[in-house]
């Protein structure tokens, strides 16, 4: 019963040991948290760095945070920085991109199955005369945007005349609303390029690829009667991301936001 008495003693430990260890311990815990610390800033920068931009090592101004969908941190006319204004351009580029995906398959099909241009499509006659064509037009397009601004102000959702969001299918996620982004956006760039080619050359898109494909060389935008004006705006265009990552690095933890009419500062002035 001594040796076992005496062994006890040996093991339970005295104040000044529990104490001690104590001590060690939240002296560890408090190294441990000193080391997460900068593993955490690491990590949160591993994840700024990871986010996809329009332009390679940008940064996003402060109102982009990343969390709406297509969002590259691209904003040089800082419209956006009104959270509720943002709201309202990013329907409209839904709305714009739409219009201008079914222009381009509308006007890359009558190229292709020989229909009149699309630049004379309004001068063409058809079963219906184009003063009732044209009522008919006014009257569908005002109801349906009354119903789409009215049902955008309720919901929040983009859709068509009593359905919002409009998804007959099925196949709204957030992987499909991407694409349809990139896609309008593409096809914005696309009609304008359309445009562009009718007001340099007076052809459709597809009789001036034939022409370009034919003769590469002396057929493309530089060689047309805006070559020199193309020159400098792709020159500028390459020039001007530089400027404005240095201007950003030369001012480092100030958001420089440019003074436009849309912008507070001008108000206030």
């Amino acid at each position: 019963l001594l040796g076992t008495t005496s062994r006890v003693a040996l093991a339970s430990p005295t104040p000044s040991s529990t104490s001690k260890m104590a001590a060690m311990m939240m002296k560890r815990a408090s190294m441990g948290a000193v080391r997460s610390a900068p593993a955490q800033r690491r990590v949160a920068v591993v994840s700024q760095a990871a986010r996809e931009m329009w332009y390679p090592g940008a940064t996003a101004p402060a109102h982009l945070d990343g969390s709406m969908a297509g969002d590259y941190g691209f904003d040089p006319l800082r419209l956006g920085t009104d959270k509720e204004t943002l709201k309202w351009f990013r329907e409209a580029e839904l709305t714009n991109g739409r219009w201008a995906m079914a222009a381009v398959v509308g006007i890359l099909f009558t190229d292709l199955v020989g229909l009149p241009k699309w630049w004379e499509a309004g001068a063409q006659q058809y079963a219906i005369d184009n003063q009732t064509l044209a009522a008919i037009e006014a009257v569908a397009f005002i109801f349906l945007e009354g119903k789409r601004y009215e049902g955008y102000k309720k919901t929040g959702a983009t859709g068509v005349a009593f359905s919002f969001p409009f998804d007959p299918m099925g196949m709204r996620s957030k992987e499909t609303e991407l694409k349809e982004l990139k896609n309008g956006r593409l096809a914005m760039l696309a009609f304008l390029g359309f445009a562009s080619t009718y007001a340099v050359n007076g052809k459709g898109p597809i009789d001036s690829l034939t022409a370009h494909l034919a003769d590469p060389a002396h057929n493309n935008i530089f060689t047309s009667s805006v070559g020199k004006e193309s020159a400098v705006t792709v020159a500028v265009l390459c020039v001007l991301p530089i400027i404005i990552e240095a201007t950003k690095s030369l001012n480092k933890g100030k958001e420089s936001t440019p003074i436009f009419p849309w912008n507070e500062q001008w108000k206030n002035l």
